[in-house]
């Protein structure tokens, strides 16, 4: 594509070294910049792309974008926030692939991941093949390539899409983090559906307070009826049964569909049961009923998978495609995910990394009855610290044995980490253990358990590094507990 083309509509302070040059794709990061393509220089959270400026150059970059003039013989187009402009240069390049899918976009505290996942088989149902993006990473049925974001970055995200359209997508799934909503991630995305799971506290170290994190979800929601959409305007589906999310939906003026437990919603679940052998609901969705049987396990997945039924409703798929999508999701990586073995307790991975989370999560684990809850967490470096003393208050409370040990430390002093969930338990009738090393906590936990327990392990789910300063290092909780079961095998039959 021309410079000019890329260019046409597009505000710029002005135009340096102007050449009509052929763009061959877009970039934000000098080290994955091919040759041809333009270079946008974004000032980050912790880096300033115009100091790879010289990078970009010398790796090949056709044209440059950056905020303020630099000394470079190449196209140089200065504006006033390159961030943006990035999201509308991606849009034009990969041609507005969102506007070719059905798009859905669920963001909350938590319940994100799992809810994509649910929604997600029941649009491959409805519509045919369907691409999500999240957490675990991108991909389109059991195919999943790991991305460091929740969210991608614009540049990312238009490129994933336009992927999804070329490989038969009729549909895209995608989770919105607060991060994304406020960097401009999603600029340029009309969203058909857009859900609110919950809202509790999390990530203050980087909104700064609560009103701050609630605001960035806010400008997500606000997408669905924004001025200038080509599409129709979206539905939000919110759940009625968290008063904050309520405080939201009563603020938008657009379509809502409510969901949750309460028979003033939209979309509900009735008769619940859920225990170590499923989960089973009356699903109501508007005048429609049918009994569902969830593979996934938990109160917490009822939960998720009212939240994909409702925008499945918001997107006229019928009851008969909901049911047989919901009930066909076997597992979810990292979220209530359950490893056994031929004896000895029950694990639980669980990506469970915020207050409300780990409480809902070891709640949900007593009322399964067990002998005995033995949890494992840690809380992540460099990220909000406010939330360590309660999380370690909520495990001594709610477990009958607790390993205090390292999730991502990152650049943070991981003793500080420590002590800081520490300070939360003041007096704990639990045992609780420090065991700094992640992969010795789970084989003492698995260790100090018998048949009829449940270890939990809790704050890493899926994930399948460690972050120990800058370094990752290879490690999923999951592969850990398998290991740590099959050395107890072996000890028993010892």
């Amino acid at each position: 594509m021309k410079l000019s083309r890329l260019f046409d509509g597009i505000e710029t302070k002005s135009r340096l070294h102007f050449r009509d040059v052929e763009v061959a794709g877009i970039a934000v990061d000098s080290r994955a910049l091919k040759v041809g393509d333009c270079f946008v220089a974004i000032k980050g959270h912790a880096v300033d792309g115009l100091s790879f400026v010289a990078d970009a150059v010398q790796k090949g970059a056709s044209a440059l974008v950056v905020e303020r003039a630099v000394a470079a013989d190449v196209p140089t187009l200065v504006v006033e926030d390159p961030s943006s402009v990035a999201a509308q240069l991606a849009r034009r390049f990969y041609g507005d692939p969102a506007s070719r899918l059905v798009l859905a976009g669920i963001t909350g505290t938590n319940g994100k991941t799992s809810s994509a996942f649910l929604l997600r088989s029941i649009l491959d149902i409805a519509h045919g093949p369907c691409g999500v993006i999240g957490t675990v990473g991108y991909g389109i049925s059991d195919e999943y390539i790991p991305t460091s974001n929740t969210t991608p970055g614009a540049v990312d995200l238009y490129r994933t899409l336009d992927d999804f359209t070329k490989r038969g997508c009729r549909s895209a799934v995608m989770e919105v983090s607060s991060h994304a909503a406020v960097q401009g991630r999603i600029n340029g995305l009309e969203f058909d559906v857009g859900a609110f799971t919950n809202l509790t506290r999390d990530h203050l170290d980087y909104h700064g307070s609560f009103e701050e994190y609630i605001r960035a979800k806010e400008t997500f929601v606000a997408t669905l009826t924004q001025t200038g959409r080509k599409k129709r305007p979206g539905t939000f589906v919110y759940n009625a049964d968290d008063p904050e999310v309520v405080r939201v939906a009563e603020r938008f003026a657009g379509r809502k569909i409510s969901f949750g437990l309460s028979s003033r919603t939209d979309v509900r679940a009735e008769r619940l049961r859920a225990d170590l052998r499923g989960t089973c609901f009356d699903l109501i969705v508007g005048s429609a009923r049918g009994r569902l049987e969830l593979k996934l396990l938990g109160r917490i997945s009822a939960y998720n998978a009212i939240t994909a039924a409702a925008c499945a409703h918001a997107l006229d798929v019928g009851m008969e495609s909901i049911k047989e999508g919901l009930e066909k999701v076997a597992q979810v990586p990292g979220r209530f995910q359950v490893v056994s073995w031929k004896r000895g307790p029950t694990v639980v991975v669980d990506f469970a990394h915020t207050p409300d989370a780990l409480e809902k999560l070891l709640n949900f684990c007593r009322e399964l009855q067990p002998r005995k809850i033995v949890t494992v967490f840690g809380c992540g470096g460099d990220r909000d610290r406010g939330k360590r003393p309660l999380m370690g208050s909520i495990a001594a409370r709610l477990s009958g044995i607790v390993f205090v040990t390292d999730d991502n430390p990152r650049t943070e002093d991981p003793d500080r980490i420590v002590k800081e969930i520490l300070d939360g338990i003041e007096s704990s009738v639990a045992p609780v253990h420090v065991v700094r090393d992640r992969r010795e906590a789970i084989r003492r936990a698995v260790g100090s358990a018998v048949e009829g327990d449940l270890v939990v392990i809790a704050g890493k789910g899926h994930e399948n590094a460690q972050i120990l300063k800058n370094e990752r290092v290879p490690f999923n909780d999951a592969h850990e507990a398998e290991e740590a079961l099959k050395d107890l095998e072996v000890d028993h039959q010892g």
